[in-house]
This record gives C-alpha cells, structure tokens and sequence, in this order.
C-alpha cells in the first residue's frame, strides 16, 4: 500500500519494461564511454599539432610498433606523380568538390618501407579543371611535403550500405583508403598518408583542410538515454501501483 494504491505485478508489461530499460542504459553507457573517447582524442590532436615535423618514417616506425600517431605531424620529400591521383568527393563550407590525394615518388629514404605515399594535397571544387590542379613544373620539381600522418579509413559497418560506391573507371572515390587507389592505377602504396598542411599562395587544391574541430555532444546524448530510462521506470511504476477502491 503506497498513498492509497496497491502495486500489480504485470509479467508481460515488466518483461517489456526490463529489456527496454536494459537498452537505454546500455546506451548512456556508450555514450559516456564514447566521451571519454572524445575528450581524448581533442586533446591529443591539441597536443599534437602545434609539434614541429618529424620524419615520415619515424613515425612509421612507432606506427608499426603500436604506437598511436594520427594527427602527428611528419615530413618527407619526393617528386608527385599525376599517375594514379584520386578525387575523393566531399565538401568544405558547404561547398562541393573533391579532395586530391596524389602519390609521392621517394627517392631520398633507402629504409623508406614505400616509395609510393599518397598526400592529401587539398580540396578543390568540382569547377576546377585538372589544368589548374597539375602542371608540368609541378611534376617535375622535387617537393618537400609537411603535413599530418593518418590513417586509411575504414569500410563503415551497416553504415556502409547507404554509402555511394565508389568509381574507380571515373576517379571518384568515397573512403580515403591509398590502398584502393594504387592498386586501381597499378601502384603500390602503404594503409597510411599525408593531410598537407596549407601552402601558401596555393589556392587549388586548398590545403590544410583536416577537420580538426570535433563535436562534443556525447555528455547531451548520455543524459538523453538515462533520462528515457528514469522515464520509463516512472511510466512502469504508474502502470502497477492503482489505486484502491
């Protein structure tokens, strides 16, 4: 007896009830641990990008070995290829276009484990002819290129069956993986490559795109779940507790 009502014990309704609440805590639970994932991930990337350039294959190095480098910022020198460059759509300011990774000849490293790294050189948008992305002196001339190591991106689990799909016929690709774009143009490249830092005077591609600014909401959603949950168990209680005649 509680204030006049009496609790009924309601099998089907409690079962129902159990399972839900189990999910919706099971929820906040990932989102706190998604937050925790977060908050680290800012920090290391606010930690790291203010460090000078170390060698490319330093941090290959340490990335063998289990050492977490994405953000790092690396340097290294070679000639760019136009063969086997790939336009992986996307958008800058609301704007659409593609980001141009093109393969980077090494020739200055001998324990270099590649001689083919793809650089992120920027975003250009869909407007800009390859003429102006490429030109013979740009081929030709031997570059030093500085920027931040990351690594090849994921195929996306249920997600991925509303991702588009990648054409490789017409150089349009979705996942920035410089596996697949070697191996489309017959080169042979590492699961990893370069996000270029701005150059300047260099309008297209821009470079220095890398979103370094992540949302935070992981805290909002948390709550959200916990509090469905307090909601539910309130909603439960009014159901069994009635009230006396």
């Amino acid at each position: 007896m509680l204030a006049g009502r009496q609790f009924h014990f309601y099998p089907a309704l409690t079962i129902f009830a159990i399972i839900s609440l189990g999910i919706l805590v099971f929820l906040g639970v990932w989102q706190l641990q998604r937050l925790e994932w977060k908050q680290g991930l800012i920090e290391k990337v606010e930690a790291r990008i203010h460090q000078p350039p170390i060698p490319l294959d330093d941090a290959v190095w340490r990335w063998r070995g289990g050492e977490d480098m994405e953000y790092m910022p690396v340097r290294v020198s070679g000639v760019y290829l136009q063969v086997g460059e790939a336009k992986i759509f996307g958008l800058l300011e609301g704007r659409a276009g593609a980001y141009i990774f093109t393969p980077l000849l090494r020739h200055e490293s001998a324990k270099a484990e590649s001689k083919i790294i793809y650089v992120n050189r920027g975003f250009a948008l869909q407007s800009v002819s390859d003429s102006v992305l490429w030109s013979n002196e740009l081929e030709m001339s031997y570059k030093s290129v500085e920027g931040l190591f990351r690594t090849a991106e994921q195929r996306p689990g249920i997600a991925g069956a509303f991702r588009p799909t990648d054409s490789p016929d017409e150089n349009q690709w979705y996942l920035r993986d410089p596996r697949l774009f070697a191996s489309n143009a017959g080169l042979d490249a590492p699961p990893y490559y370069i996000d270029s830092f701005a150059i300047e005077g260099a309008q297209w591609p821009k470079g220095g795109t890398t979103r370094l600014d992540f949302s935070n909401r992981h805290l909002e959603y948390a709550l959200t779940w916990f509090g469905l949950a307090l909601t539910l168990i309130g909603v439960w209680l009014a159901f069994s507790l009635q009230k006396t005649k």
